[in-house]
């Protein structure tokens, strides 16, 4: 597969109609060679971290593939997730598709198109990939265009589906996924992802779900009586009932879960939509925080209290937002302190590590606890302790990684072996401080003006004058001190 013509400076200036000794082509001509040099350094990046990769035995624990996450990291300042996400495609890259790299370190294959690829053959066999990294690696990757690129990435990838075996079927890709609002707007978003016939179903489940709940809502209407499924009241409010889209989101979040007769534990924690006091007053719209993680707008925040019976106040330092500490005597941290835990800690503590300890979470000494003597061991206290997910906190118990806290309260880590180190400082609420710096401010604004209102009923000053004009060298005028003196002079 080849391009009409190379990609060049000229050529892309053609395309475009535009001088190629103009500004915009040797802009132009700029990007391309910066595109090159990209690919080129991620292309070393991948050849750097590939070594790094361990292939685990059958039955064994992936720790120190875990380690190399973690190390990668820490080193690239990236989350685990993605530091884990390199070291699989560095290694499929150095030892699966060796062609396709040498192109990327050539400059010839952006960086994206590459990870196209590797999402592309991530559940291939390694024939598959064989054959992908022969045949692509032959394109004609420095000229093409990208739609043509995808389109017969896509056509090429169909037909080794077809024909090969071992490729993921529809119904090993069932998934359902939390997808966050990227502006933080108050939505979030589930996917559904499964076999087309399943996920077809149920959207005609949740059609007709809708369609008869729909006319339910509109018989209740005009006889008067309840009105079913009727979100924050919105069908009495209108007089008309809600529309088959909001009746679908109705039916799928107020649903009972079956999960065929499995006991489903309480949860761990209750949710948190942590609401600063001045916008539950209705004083401020700064943005709540549900669960340490996700900012929601004020008045949804101030909707959601009104709802709940009992409020749990959280104190913090006016000075630097630091949760105030909670007293713990036990080796096991009260239910008060695993909340407070939960404000420090909405994710895993472990450096890049995404994962939230709403559920799948352990409370973990930071000093080891001594049960043999207590008094001698690190205590159960917010100073020593931190909330860790299942698979760093056994790295920590295992000693591949080792945290020392400090006395104001940054967090030191140690990774065994490699001589690397970062440390964290403690989460905090870092609205406090302004907000006290701004009552401080209103306040001795009020006590200054409660002294002016003093000073003028015992008459040491006069009200106001009027300006005296821009002859007026009194240094007080204007300033409610008694009026201008003839000049000295």
């Amino acid at each position: 597969m080849t391009a009409r013509q190379p990609l060049t400076t000229d050529s892309l200036a053609d395309r475009l109609g535009i001088d190629p000794d103009s500004a915009q082509a040797s802009a132009a001509g700029r990007l391309i060679a910066q595109e090159r040099r990209r690919s080129a350094e991620h292309a070393r990046l991948l050849r750097e971290i590939a070594p790094m990769w361990t292939e685990p035995e059958p039955g064994e624990p992936p720790g120190e593939r875990e380690e190399a996450g973690l190390l990668v990291g820490i080193a690239l300042r990236t989350t685990t997730d993605k530091a884990s996400s390199l070291l699989r495609a560095a290694r499929t890259a150095v030892d699966q598709l060796p062609r396709l790299l040498a192109r990327l370190e050539s400059g010839d294959l952006p960086v994206e198109w590459f990870d196209r690829i590797l999402r592309t053959v991530r559940d291939f066999t390694p024939q598959q990939k064989a054959q992908v990294d022969a045949r692509v690696s032959e394109w004609d990757l420095a000229s093409i265009p990208v739609a043509r690129f995808r389109r017969e990435l896509r056509l090429l990838a169909a037909w080794l589906v077809r024909e090969g075996e071992g490729v993921a079927r529809p119904q090993d890709l069932r998934d359902v996924a939390l997808e966050r609002s990227p502006i933080d707007d108050g939505t979030a978003c589930l996917r559904i992802t499964g076999p087309v016939p399943e996920i077809l179903a149920l959207a005609r489940r949740l059609d007709n779900g809708a369609r008869a709940v729909q006319n339910a809502q509109r018989k209740a209407l005009a006889a008067g009586a309840p009105i079913p499924f009727d979100i924050d009241g919105a069908a009495d409010e209108s007089g008309s009932p809600l529309s088959l889209a909001q009746l679908r989101y109705a039916i799928l979040t107020r649903s009972v879960l079956d999960t065929g007769g499995v006991e489903v534990p309480a949860p761990r924690f209750r949710m948190q939509v942590t609401v600063p006091f001045l916008t539950l007053l209705g004083l401020s719209d700064t943005p709540a925080v549900l669960d340490g993680l996700t900012p929601i707008p004020a008045e949804m925040a101030r909707r959601l209290a009104a709802g709940e019976p009992v409020w749990h106040r959280i104190l913090t330092d006016p000075v630097d937002g630091r949760y105030l500490p909670i007293e713990a005597t036990t080796y096991r941290p009260a239910a008060g302190m695993l909340e407070h835990l939960r404000l420090q800690h909405p994710v895993c503590a472990v450096p890049g590590c995404t994962r939230p300890t709403l559920d799948a979470s352990e409370a973990d000494h930071i000093q080891e606890y001594d049960h043999a003597d207590p008094e001698n061991g690190g205590a159960t206290c917010v100073e020593n302790l931190h909330l860790l997910c299942f698979t760093h906190h056994r790295l920590k118990t295992e000693g591949l990684i080792d945290p020392v806290r400090g006395p104001d309260g940054t967090t030191h880590w140690e990774l065994r072996g490699s001589g690397l180190r970062v440390s964290i400082c403690p989460n905090r609420d870092l609205l406090t401080p302004v907000m006290a710096q701004a009552l401080q401010e209103s306040w001795e604004a009020y006590r200054t003006d409660l002294q002016m209102a003093a000073a003028l009923r015992s008459g040491l000053l006069d009200e106001p004058e009027e300006d005296c004009g821009p002859d007026c060298t009194d240094p007080h005028e204007g300033t409610g001190m008694r009026s201008c003196a003839p000049p000295p002079f």
